[in-house]
């Protein structure tokens, strides 16, 4: 019988991860599981999705910093609580979970969640990285599930650690639900907004991962064949600056807006003749899901990892190599003034159910009972 659980992260920073999390656990304290939410920092930006927190789930805020310095109090914690499951959620804090069970010698059950691909994210070398791979490959064992969430995650995982454990399964993130939808109808106003506009949608934070200038520099070699078009993209971050100053650059700051961030991005789709995600790597990118399920057309880039898996091959929409400036400026420009693909309602009504909240939520209670 599943009664309390912890679910356990380095913070509630502004990330789609940390969202993740709190929805879960949202969602099984309003189905009466005891939930706690185990924190390590949560000063200034860290705690900016707290507001998100359900009254129902009782906060624990380690307040130390650094997720490495938990052991001992999440120790202490596991001995006396007595938790049926602990999920913990990126890798520094996957072993964390780990160690702290070793030292506490409970019989807590823990399920570890994975949410981008190894390869690409760590940029670890020498010593630090045999390190890192060296205490993965003892603490992951211990957990009942390593939850990816996404195929393309599960297998870079496995070959980026050497991981030969059978522990390891993929759950989508559930970026669908009705809330989602509700968000969907919300009006906008942007001056690019109008009858006669072509308006591209991107949405992210404004870092390398994220590959914005790539899609800018296409978006330029699109503007000089269709002056109707327009590029918002929505987001905050460190490079800032540099895509500002290659937009002055490329002689196009009365066609490109970067507005900055704002909590409800979805609001945006319906007003889109494109959405497009221009990734260099990715775990699994919840807004390119939250786009296909809007109905705006979407391009992706064909990265590391999930956006293969969501639009199931190019069947709901278009996808092209990283940084293949030509490619992505020809898909853009097929998407919205050629032929777009075609796709039944049925197929995409069964591919799209993978992501609503309530099927993930039915994979994780059924793995969290029976790990307890």
């Amino acid at each position: 019988m599943l009664n309390k659980v912890m679910f356990f992260l380095p913070s509630l920073g502004g990330g789609g991860a940390e969202r993740t999390v709190i929805q879960l656990a949202n969602s099984f304290a309003e189905q009466g599981l005891k939930i706690h939410l185990g924190v390590c920092d949560l000063n200034g930006e860290k705690g900016k999705l707290l507001p998100e927190v359900s009254p129902k789930i009782e906060l624990v805020n380690f307040n130390c910093g650094r997720v490495m310095n938990s052991i001992s109090a999440l120790k202490i914690r596991m001995k006396t609580e007595y938790y049926d499951c602990l999920v913990a959620t990126q890798t520094h804090t996957n072993i964390v979970a780990g160690l702290a069970k070793k030292l506490a010698g409970v019989n807590t059950r823990l399920i570890f969640r994975e949410v981008s691909t190894p390869s690409k994210n760590i940029k670890l070398q020498g010593i630090a990285k045999f390190v890192l791979k060296t205490l993965v490959n003892w603490t992951y064992p211990m957990a009942q599930q390593v939850v990816c969430v996404s195929k393309g995650v599960e297998t870079d995982f496995r070959e980026y650690y050497s991981y030969k454990k059978n522990n390891i399964s993929t759950i989508y993130n559930p970026v669908l639900d009705d809330a989602y939808f509700e968000k969907l109808k919300v009006p906008v106003t942007h001056h690019f907004f109008n009858d006669s506009n072509k308006v591209i949608l991107a949405v992210g934070r404004l870092t390398e991962a994220k590959n914005f200038g790539f899609l800018i520099r296409s978006f330029k070699a699109l503007h000089d064949q269709h002056v109707d078009t327009r590029l918002i993209i929505l987001g905050e971050g460190e490079l800032r600056g540099e895509f500002e100053a290659l937009v002055a650059e490329l002689g196009l700051n009365d066609v490109v807006d970067l507005p900055g961030f704002d909590a409800n991005p979805y609001a945006y789709f319906k007003y889109a003749s494109l959405f497009v995600l221009s990734s260099n790597w990715e775990g699994l990118p919840g807004v390119l899901i939250q786009a296909l399920a809007s109905k705006v057309k979407v391009v992706s880039t064909d990265c590391p990892s999930g956006p293969m898996e969501i639009l199931d091959h190019a069947k709901f929409g278009l996808l092209v190599e990283c940084n293949d400036q030509t490619g992505l400026t020809q898909a853009m420009q097929k998407a919205i003034f050629a032929e777009y693909v075609h796709y039944s309602d049925v197929d995409f009504d069964a591919h799209i159910q993978q992501f609503h909240k309530q099927t993930v939520l039915k994979q994780y209670l059924r793995m969290m009972e029976s790990a307890s």
